[in-house]
């Protein structure tokens, strides 16, 4: 059965689903910016619906694991329209992390990070994307059972 993760990823900005927008945008932007930037955090806040905190914590624990890679990453500038290869190899990961594709995920992984210690990648990358599965955003179409589940969760969280 073919997998509902494509690995062709879009190369132009302006063709990717909010998820995918929001990580290359977070991205740039956490690079160019500090931390506690105003403009990344309202963007955070947008994202994860109140829950700045989680999102923030989530991301901040893939960017240290993808700090620990032997070669250096190259992404776009804040603004550019074109997404940079290793971009583009990002939101391919992330979305394997999202449809729970392990396989798929590492292989991007050992691109990505140069080497075979990728258990805390994994696991950070499926803490920020099920946040963001939760708040409704995939980085794929997703499958009707993730959208009933994501649909249950956040009753959850709007209940309790």
């Amino acid at each position: 059965m073919p997998s509902p993760v494509s690995d062709a990823a879009p190369t132009d900005l302006r063709e990717l689903r909010y998820a995918q927008h929001f990580c290359v945008w977070a991205l740039r932007t956490s690079v160019a910016c500090s931390p506690q930037c105003r403009v990344l955090l309202r963007e955070f806040d947008r994202a994860f619906a109140g829950q700045v905190d989680r999102g923030l914590a989530a991301w901040h624990g893939l960017i240290r694991s993808l700090a620990g890679a032997r070669r250096r990453m190259l992404i776009g500038r804040p603004g550019h329209i074109a997404l940079a290869h290793d971009e583009r190899s990002l939101l391919a990961l992330l979305a394997a992390a999202q449809a729970d594709e392990r396989e798929r995920f590492m292989a991007h992984a050992r691109f990505i990070m140069g080497h075979d210690r990728l258990d805390a990648l994994y696991g950070d990358a499926q803490a920020f994307t099920r946040l963001l599965r939760d708040q409704g955003h995939f980085f794929s179409k997703p499958r009707m059972e993730t959208l009933q589940d994501a649909a249950f969760q956040a009753s959850l969280s709007a209940t309790g």
